[in-house]
């Protein structure tokens, strides 16, 4: 860590700052704004339970439920956190007024607003083994209709594993409302200069390996994966009349691999030994275009408010896989580097695959002060699937034409206790098949998923709890004959789930929950042994407070804290008589993290810091990727944030 880089950096962005700056960055807390503890993230602050990876015990993003600003986005790419102002996920209660809700929640990305003042922020952040992460932001009123938010981040990121990654990324977004009318174009630009990729494990038996020691890279220096990243599009929202209202979006996103490469350790059964592989990937395209156009028509006003949705939203993605080539390089001691000469690869054709998915929406929903609330809404979806086979030619189809629907009641049994119950039929991607898969990063098939949910919520003066029941079913996919990653059968998860979040008094905010399920497997892939049956990854509890406290230390001094608890994870897809036919498991795990803010001013200008200690008492983990798939997670770190807006 150069903490005069760091000094230098921070006293020059203060001595350029103007006289007459106005809070953005420096006032960014996500614990203090967050409306529940569903998961939500501000800058490089995050909080909650959920994340857009990991909601209700699936991936949003990887179900496609991603949207900027309301608006449909078939999430290709990285978005910068230039253009993001925050990011929330939406979930029971906090997805009720949503129209056309999705089963396994919403991942809800809000756009920086039209600036109205000129001015800018700096972040600079260290976040633990020398990573080291530079923001700017630009505000630009040009006119009194027309204003421009534009930005770049520099980052080196480094990991507990010793592996590191560069990247770099550009935003440029200019904004303009003319009467009802905001048209709103952006471009987005950025690469993956350089990745030393996570040297993945994969668990064959009934033990889990040693921890390698902290920053020892167990994979080759010159494995630099590199990819480019681009987003660009625009949304349109306009006020046709004062009852009539359109909002609608395109969307462009590339995210193209030009080197690739996976390091994998597959260890022996007693886990001291592995053999070590090393994949290569041709160059790969990745890329999508989607949107969507949505109008709404307001039937009445007052105290019962009455709207209708009609809208369309589609979206073609394209995507190459295979052609990669493998180096088996033997059986070696696991945890010990084992450094190998610069290889050269003989690469087959690419296979190609397209993806189109549309639908048409017809939605109603209806709000009635101190009544309640209703959200209807169906769709006609439309999917089509083909992928071409680089060295054969053959070519494979799928299709489905599903009618798709979501349905919301809710009652309030007094002005601040609302109770509803809610169910979302959706059609959903299912991601990609992982690294060490003989049909690695192919493009699974899209999959019907239905979800169930009753809850209550509690506003009370400061805040609001949150109480939900859910199930969730889906299509499981694992590893099955010839380790081809497939549809094995079918997944639910039963849960229930708890929100605390709230002001108590001038000085504490807290933001607690916890999720607690009975994740479950079924179908052929469980009844053949091919899995156990519980999936790999969830667990069954898992819980988070976040807690913000301003004492009268140096001027209001805020200390900070976090506790996170994970219930046992399966690691093992099957089941093994060794362990008495069960799964091999991760052991439960609790860390805390601990830290102080400060909000301040240089002058006139607005400034904060943060120090924050994670994994104060430094617990090892395993982070799972995939069914027996896993590689080291980052251990305790140090991490100082600091920003400030001129």
């Amino acid at each position: 860590m150069n903490y005069r880089k760091i000094a230098a950096a921070s006293v020059a962005a203060w001595l350029v700052m103007s006289q007459n700056a106005y809070a953005q960055r420096a006032s960014e807390n996500a614990v203090a704004s967050a409306e529940d503890a569903f998961g939500s993230n501000v800058g490089v602050e995050s909080t909650g339970i959920y994340t857009d990876s990991d909601t209700r015990g699936f991936s949003p993003v990887k179900a496609g439920n991603v949207r900027i600003d309301g608006i449909y986005f078939d999430p290709v790419g990285t978005l910068s956190g230039r253009l993001r102002q925050s990011t929330a996920i939406r979930v029971g209660v906090s997805a009720q007024t949503y129209p056309f809700q999705a089963p396994t929640g919403i991942v809800d990305h809000k756009f920086r607003p039209r600036p109205t003042e000129l001015g800018g922020s700096v972040g600079l952040n260290l976040l633990g083994y020398g990573t080291f992460i530079r923001e700017l932001d630009l505000r630009v009123p040009v006119n009194d209709n027309i204003g421009i938010t534009a930005g770049g981040g520099w980052s080196v990121n480094k990991y507990g594993d010793g592996t590191w990654m560069k990247s770099w990324a550009l935003v440029l977004r200019p904004i303009a409302q003319i009467g009802g009318v905001e048209v709103a174009p952006f471009f987005s630009t950025g690469a993956f200069t350089a990745t030393l990729p996570h040297p993945l494990v994969v668990v064959n038996g009934d033990r889990l390996p040693a921890f390698p020691p902290i920053g020892r890279h167990l994979g080759q220096e010159w494995t630099r994966n590199n990819s480019r990243n681009s987003i660009s599009g625009g949304t349109i929202k306009a006020r046709i009349t004062d009852d009539l209202y359109f909002r609608g979006g395109l969307f462009h996103g590339i995210a193209d691999r030009r080197r690739n490469f996976s390091e994998i350790y597959s260890l022996l059964p007693s886990a001291d030994n592995a053999r070590h592989l090393l994949i290569a990937d041709p160059a790969q395209d990745l890329r999508s275009t989607s949107g969507e156009a949505l109008a709404s028509l307001r039937l009445s006003k007052g105290e019962l408010r009455q709207r209708v949705f009609a809208g369309f939203r589609a979206r073609n993605r394209y995507i190459e896989t295979g052609g990669g080539f493998v180096r088996d390089y033997g059986v070696v001691p696991y945890g010990v580097p084992d450094p190998r000469p610069r290889q050269t690869f003989a690469f087959s054709p690419v296979n190609a695959g397209q993806v189109k998915q549309s639908s048409w929406m017809l939605g109603y929903t209806a709000e009635f002060d101190n009544v309640g609330l209703l959200n209807l809404g169906i769709q006609k979806a439309r999917y089509r699937a083909t992928s071409r086979d680089g060295r054969t030619g053959n070519v494979t189809r799928s299709h489905d034409d599903p009618w798709l629907y979501n349905a919301t009641i809710g009652v309030n049994l007094s002005r601040s206790l609302l109770v509803f119950a809610a169910t979302q039929k959706g059609l959903e991607d299912s991601g990609a098949a992982p690294e060490n898969a003989a049909n690695r990063n192919e493009q699974l098939p899209a999959t019907r998923t239905t979800q169930y949910e009753v809850g209550l919520r509690w506003k009370f003066d400061g805040g609001q709890f949150v109480l939900n029941a859910f199930q969730i079913t889906k299509p499981y996919f694992s590893f099955g004959v010839g380790d081809v990653f497939q549809e094995l059968g079918q997944v639910r998860h039963r849960g229930l789930e708890t929100s605390l979040a709230g002001h108590f008094g001038p000085r504490l905010n807290l933001v607690a929950g916890a999720v607690f399920m009975r994740p479950r497997l079924s179908g052929p892939g469980r009844d053949a042994g091919l899995v156990g049956d519980r999936p790999t990854g969830t667990p069954s509890v898992y819980a988070r407070i976040d807690a913000n406290y301003r004492t009268d230390l140096l001027g209001g001094l805020i200390a900070t804290a976090t506790v996170t608890h994970a219930g046992a994870r399966a690691v093992g897809a099957r089941p093994l008589a060794s362990l008495g036919g069960g799964q091999l498991m991760l052991p439960v795990l609790t860390t805390f993290d601990l830290g102080v803010r400060r909000q301040l001013h240089i002058g006139s200008v607005p400034a904060s810091f943060r120090v924050v200690v994670y994994n104060v008492t430094n617990e090892r983990n395993w982070k799972i990727v995939a069914p027996n798939t896993m590689y080291v997670d980052d251990a305790r770190r140090l991490a100082i944030t600091v920003a400030a807006d001129f």
